[in-house]
């Protein structure tokens, strides 16, 4: 193989040019738009001063870059640098001690949880103030106004870290999405007034470019935002400006009346909002009569009035839109939110009043036993006296001359037909059969019109309990909506504060996320939903998010579903992660049909439905072969479908029972064997109808879960047993069906035989041991089951820590 050798001079210019994109792509890095914002605003801020002798300005903003991606030595620099130019001496000391020990102490916070960072960092950044202050405090004597002067100092930086940490996003994100809450508006509001109190004394041509920059921007958020907007920037303007300068507290007042007259004749367009700015001051200067601490210099106010009509009202409106959108529209488009869930939650409840109405309605139409009342047997009489006596030659002595005799002689008759099912001749009394010329022709007609009316009898008793019935799934239909609508109506918690470290975490990772949504539930639990650009298929981000919203949540968050939900039109991935349960189940199931038998008639399901619960279920259908195995799957898939729909058991039972007796006129019932178990507390609830007992195996015994029920199916109204037990790790849930049961039964000492033999196996595999059970219940059988056998095996287990 030949091999090339690159001439010196080729390499050194490779390694020039590696030099220099190094050098520009470093470059870069740092000097980007957030960058550039923050190490302006650093620099004026650590020129800032209270009182001039407190500048507690710089160490607030290094401290509130912590998590961003802002180059935080250069901010440190700035800060420093800022502080020179201001003639700082000692306070340059506890600036620079202050962000040294504020890095310091975050040390062993790095992998903390993060759900209250802002508060974490808030008191550190006061005790890292107030250390290197009591240093001075001790070195000047222990005074006590040093020492108030102190405390006052690392209350400052305390209060302004949340200031800080509201408005930074806002400056370090320049592909923000959305516009300002009020609280980022009044943060930002206040880091611009801090930064121009920066500039000091600082003029230009005669002209204060402090003061000009504050009219400035009253005038700007008065034209776009109105006159609530104008007035409260004009406070946080005059508030500052007086607390770091020499300025009277009475600018405070002038700055607030001018931006509320100047959004007041904001609709006059920038003409009217700079004569009412005008106005305001002029007319509060001559309530002062005239004194000049309250008066803005003309000359100043007239020079902001020229750039302000200089910005083109393209350019205004597209940085203040970001300012006036939220405050104008938000309350509305929150009380429409509100109301269209309002609206939401009244039809839902009215229709679950409706369908409870409407229930109450068929239970008290239904009569399930039907009761023989005088007008049928009126009805049964007359049907014979019409077929029988209507061409009689004596109809009109019998039923016209002698009808009460008549009648009395029919009520006995029926009477005897009540008692009998069936009359004969020899049950007509002697002196009617005397009389009549048509007895055969009238027993015959009486027994036929008998049975007619027995099962019209019947079919109104099946009309009662079917609408019995279509009651009972009435009432879980509105019990179920009303549960819903209760749900609705809950009030979400959306925890913002970590939606913006999530996305902040997530770019530093280099994982393009362009949202994420937080909602703790009604559980407490965290419920995560992150919108990012798609891998295309490589599954690497999945690992790397979990990992880092775990560690920002402090809490353990596992993907919900095995596969990715792609959006096709902008190719984003959808990621929902969930709290990992404190407890896991596996399980195992052996089954065997009957001997001979081709289809086993027992049938069972074990799912998470995705609230925290694990269920497993086994049902056993009437007999054995196809007609069995219909009837249990059905029940089966019924309870797979109500569980996950939110439908509560009792609900579930009672509308899986209803369905199996409208479901045919032959028997059709079965058991139900349901355990609930709940993998965040380690609970389990049992619920068996007509079940045999469910075992659970511990590691030093063995606890059997009885029940005396009837199956589903049978009566209109099923009886249910609840049973609740606290597991442990490591716990064996134990289910099987009655052939399993019956197949030990067999042998003498059945009451322990089972549980002892259970008890004796030594394996900690699920499988394993439902075969093992199903195995000796076979050899029991000397090979030959007489009945379906199945046994289901769920073995819980507590996950690791987090």
């Amino acid at each position: 193989m030949k091999t090339d050798i690159l001439p010196y001079q080729r390499l050194v210019g490779l390694g020039a040019a590696y030099g220099k994109e190094k050098g520009k792509s470093l470059l870069n890095l740092v000097l980007t738009k957030g960058n550039v914002i923050v190490i302006s605003l650093a620099f004026l801020l650590g020129r800032a001063s209270i009182a001039g002798s407190i500048m507690p300005f710089g160490t607030a903003l290094y401290a509130s870059t912590m998590g961003t991606n802002v180059n935080r030595i250069i901010t440190a620099v700035s800060v420093v640098f800022g502080m020179l130019t201001a003639g700082a001496r000692e306070q340059i000391y506890v600036t620079i001690a202050g962000m040294l020990l504020f890095n310091a102490f975050n040390i062993p916070f790095k992998n903390h949880n993060r759900s209250r960072i802002n508060f974490r960092y808030a008191v550190i950044g006061f005790v890292s103030t107030l250390l290197p202050e009591m240093v001075m405090v001790y070195l000047q004597g222990f005074l006590l106004f040093d020492l108030l002067k102190a405390l006052f100092h690392g209350f400052i930086v305390f209060s302004l870290m949340f200031i800080f940490r509201n408005a930074l996003p806002f400056i370090t994100d320049t592909k923000r999405n959305g516009v300002l809450s009020n609280e980022e508006l009044i943060s930002l509001s206040i880091i611009t007034a801090l930064a121009l109190s920066g500039l000091s004394d600082f003029q230009l041509f005669g002209f204060s470019m402090k003061n000009v920059l504050c009219v400035l921007l009253i005038l700007s958020f008065s034209y776009k935002c109105g006159s609530g907007v104008g007035s409260a920037i004009g406070v946080t303007m005059g508030l500052i400006v007086s607390m770091s300068s020499t300025a009277t507290p009475l600018i405070i007042g002038s700055y607030a009346l001018c931006g509320l007259l100047a959004g007041v004749f904001r609709h006059l367009g920038k003409i009217g909002s700079c004569l009412g700015f005008v106005m305001g001051n002029t007319v509060l200067t001559l309530y002062m009569n005239g004194s000049v601490d309250v008066i803005i210099f003309l000359k100043e106010i007239v020079l902001s009035i020229f750039v302000f009509m200089l910005i083109p009202n393209k350019l205004l409106e597209k940085v203040m839109d970001l300012f006036s959108t939220e405050l104008v529209n938000s309350p509305d488009k929150i009380s429409y939110s509100e109301r269209m869930k309002e609206l939401t939650v009244e039809k839902l409840n009215k229709f679950s009043r409706s369908f409870k109405e409407l229930s109450k309605t068929f239970s008290e139409i239904s009569e399930t036993k039907v009761v023989t009342e005088k007008q049928d047997i009126s009805s049964l009489i007359d049907r014979v006296a019409d077929k029988v006596c209507k061409d009689c030659s004596l109809c009109l002595h019998c039923w016209d001359r002698n009808f009460y005799n008549t009648y009395q002689v029919m009520f006995k008759v029926i009477e005897k037909l009540d008692n009998k099912g069936r009359v004969d001749e020899s049950d007509i009394p002697e002196y009617f059969i005397n009389k009549c010329e048509r007895v055969v022709d009238f027993v015959k007609a009486i027994n036929n019109a008998y049975e007619i009316f027995k099962v019209d009898m019947v079919w109104k008793s099946k009309i009662g309990e079917s609408r019995e019935l279509v009651s009972q799934q009435l009432e879980g239909l509105s019990n179920v909506v009303s549960n819903l609508a209760a749900e609705i109506n809950m009030n979400v918690r959306f925890r913002a504060d970590l939606e913006d470290i999530i996305l902040s975490e997530l770019k530093k990772a280099g994982i393009k996320a362009s949202d994420a949504v937080v909602i703790e539930n009604k559980w407490g639990k965290y419920e995560i939903s992150i919108f990012h650009k798609g891998c295309g298929g490589k599954r690497d981000c999945i690992s790397n998010i979990e990992k880092i919203v775990s560690n920002i949540a402090g809490r353990k968050m596992v993907k919900e579903e095995p596969e990715c939900h792609q959006r096709l039109k902008n190719n984003l991935c959808t990621l929902k992660l969930v709290e990992r349960e404190s407890y896991r189940v596996t399980t195992g199931v052996a089954k065997v049909s009957k001997y001979d038998g081709t289809v086993s008639g027992d049938s069972y399901t074990f799912m998470n439905t995705g609230e925290g619960k694990y269920i497993v279920a086994i049902s056993d259908g009437m007999g054995t072969g196809q007609k069995a195995a219909t009837q249990s799957r059905a029940t089966i898939n019924l309870l797979e479908q109500f569980m996950e729909s939110g439908f509560d058991k009792e609900t579930t039972i009672k509308m899986i029972n209803s369905i199996l007796v409208l479901k045919s006129s032959d028997d059709s019932f079965t058991t139900i064997d349901l355990s609930i178990i709940d993998l965040h507390e380690g609970e389990i609830e049992f619920v068996k109808i007509g079940a045999v007992p469910t075992y659970i195996k511990k590691a030093e015994k063995v606890e059997a879960i009885k029940s005396f029920t009837l199956p589903v199916g049978i009566l209109e109204n099923v009886e249910m047993e609840l049973v609740h037990k606290k597991i442990e790790s490591g716990d064996f849930i134990i289910m099987m069906s009655d052939g399993v049961v019956d197949s030990f039964n067999r042998k003498e000492d059945a009451d322990t035989n089972l549980p002892s033999f259970i008890e004796e196996i030594k394996s900690i595999n699920s499988q394993e041991i439902a075969d093992s059970i199903l195995d000796k219940a076979y050899e029991n059988c000397d090979g030959r089951p007489i009945d379906d056998m199945m046994v289901v095996v769920a073995k819980v287990w507590k996950s690791g820590n987090v």
